[in-house]
């Protein structure tokens, strides 16, 4: 099976691969790509035993897991683009995760439970460069049910709510 390429995870959905028992499974049939403020931000889970640690710095000292890191400047430039309203639902992993994203040079997907990000790449015309847990866990067959927020029809949903606001010109400054 052909991997999933530089495909960028939000830390929710970490949070919910190692929740669902899935996390290494993904990263042997996924390139992954963490930006380090979210690899920061994705510390724990709950599972049947209680809260665990995540250590990505593991994974990512083995070589399974890319974490790319971007200077403030580039996120502040990023982040500079938007309309308050946008910004204000955005976390600094999101934002550095986006940034990543819009300033690659190789094709990315942006996978991730929060609406904002989903509005953001539907407001710039970049919608196709999200996906849903959902349909990761599709694509790689791993298929089990998922919450709302991190299934396709979320996604869907949140994208055009971006690109309606870019017909109606909100969210850009």
């Amino acid at each position: 099976m052909k991997k999933l390429r530089f495909l960028l995870l939000d830390a929710n959905v970490i949070i919910k691969l190692f929740e669902l028992k899935l996390w290494e499974q993904v990263i042997e049939r996924c390139e992954i790509f963490i930006a380090e403020t979210v690899a920061n931000e994705a510390q724990f889970f709950h599972d049947d035993v209680g809260q665990e640690a995540i250590d990505l710095s593991a994974y990512s000292t083995a070589n399974k897991i890319n974490v790319v890191s971007l200077t403030a400047s580039d996120v502040a430039e990023f982040r500079d683009r938007f309309t308050p309203d946008y910004m204000e639902r955005i976390d600094p992993g999101e934002a550095e995760a986006l940034a990543y994203l819009l300033g690659s040079k190789d094709p990315c997907l942006l996978c991730s439970a929060d609406a904002i990000v989903f509005r953001i790449l539907g407001r710039l015309s970049c919608g196709e460069q999200g996906i849903s847990l959902e349909e990761i866990l599709q694509r790689t067959g791993l298929s089990t049910t998922v919450p709302i927020q991190y299934r396709r029809a979320f996604r869907d949903h949140w994208t055009k709510v971006g690109q309606q606001d870019m017909i109606r010109n909100v969210g850009l400054k």
